[in-house]
């Protein structure tokens, strides 16, 4: 009996000791998972763009003092409106946080004529052009532009009446607008926007329907 136990004891220690030299159970690391990066924004509405409008425009002439036959002072404010269409360049960067910025130059030609019913006195409104900075923000998750507009116009107006005040046939002054573009493809937009200009002689209103091709 003491024999077999003897021989118990000398067994448990070696096994023991063989445990322990060969040291503790290593833990198993959880395996490392890799995220994919997000995805880069979209960078359609960055870059140059070039297109056309048509559109409506309305006017508030102001011909200041007129002169009729006899001498007298009349004042010839009037109006007129019509179709008025042209083409678009432009070029926007991006701010990275959705905001995007640059420049757009607009040209149209009109033909519209506001004539004073007391003495005949015309301007002729024939063309006008513009230099703008457009600030817009993206929004339908993207596909959208929402953008602000002001900068310089400049309008040709042919005086065929007899207005006191010399005006020489053009004026050079502001313009601000709103706007809202829409990406139908991968290059294509339309889009409307409304200006309103300040001349000396003209108050200008347009609106217009817009298409332009995103390089």
């Amino acid at each position: 009996m003491i024999r077999s136990t003897t021989a118990l004891v000398i067994m448990l220690a070696s096994t023991a000791g063989a445990a322990f030299a060969a040291g503790p159970t290593p833990v198993e690391e959880a395996p490392i998972v890799m995220t994919a990066p997000a995805p880069a924004p979209d960078p359609f509405w960055a870059g140059g763009y070039v297109g056309g409008q048509i559109g409506y425009a309305y006017t508030d002439f102001e011909f200041g003092d007129i002169i009729d036959e006899a001498g007298d002072v009349i004042d010839g404010d009037d109006s007129d409106n019509g179709f008025i269409g042209g083409i678009t360049l432009g070029y926007l960067w991006s701010l990275n946080n959705g905001w995007y910025i640059g420049p757009e130059f607009q040209y149209d030609w009109a033909d519209m004529t506001a004539r004073d019913s007391d003495t005949g006195a015309t301007i002729d409104f024939d063309e006008i052009g513009r230099l703008k900075l457009i600030a817009g923000y993206e929004v339908a998750q993207g596909q959208g532009l929402v953008y602000g507009s002001g900068g310089i116009a400049y309008a040709s107006l042919d005086d065929a009446g007899d207005i006191a005040d010399g005006f020489d046939g053009s004026d050079t002054n502001w313009v601000i607008g709103i706007g809202y573009d829409h990406r139908i493809g991968d290059n294509w937009t339309i889009g409307g926007e409304y200006m309103y200009h300040d001349f000396d002689d003209l108050n200008l209103n347009t609106l217009h329907l817009k298409a332009a091709y995103r390089f």
